[in-house]
């Protein structure tokens, strides 16, 4: 069960993954050893996953972002969930929703080639829709 504090120190992490246990021993009001001891605890119960950093994918060559909604045609999973795995370096995120549409892809490209080469093959196992991102707002 989590607690305020592991809250608080989830929150910390989220903002900041490489955060001192120091400073995020001040930030919760417990020692170091403790704070080290319940993120050893958040790991082991799988509530922490992983680290990771976010990038600006603009500046490394993905200027285009966006959202694919995705409805399977009929019994095509087995490949279209072979066609994601093939294009893993292209896709961001990739969630199994409700509704209408079965899947939403986060996805960034180089070009506005390189998507409609994507949606092109992604065409044989589904139809989709395409929302464009603007900008981020925090």
């Amino acid at each position: 069960m989590i607690d305020p504090t592991d809250m608080a120190i989830l929150k910390a992490l989220n903002q900041n993954c490489r955060i001192k246990v120091n400073h995020l021993a001040e930030l919760v009001h417990l020692t170091a050893p403790a704070v080290a001891a319940r993120i050893a605890n958040l790991e082991a119960t799988g509530v922490i996953k992983n680290y990771t950093i976010e990038t600006d994918l603009t500046q490394i060559g993905y200027p285009l972002q966006v959202f694919i909604q995705v409805k399977l045609l009929a019994a095509k999973q087995t490949a279209y969930l072979t066609f994601i795995r093939e294009h893993r370096n292209d896709i961001r995120h990739h969630y199994q929703t409700t509704g209408e549409m079965n899947y939403l892809i986060e996805s960034a490209f180089t070009s506005r080639e390189k998507l409609k080469t994507f949606l092109d093959a992604l065409s044989k196992f589904a139809s989709y829709r395409v929302i464009d991102v603007l900008a981020e707002q925090f």
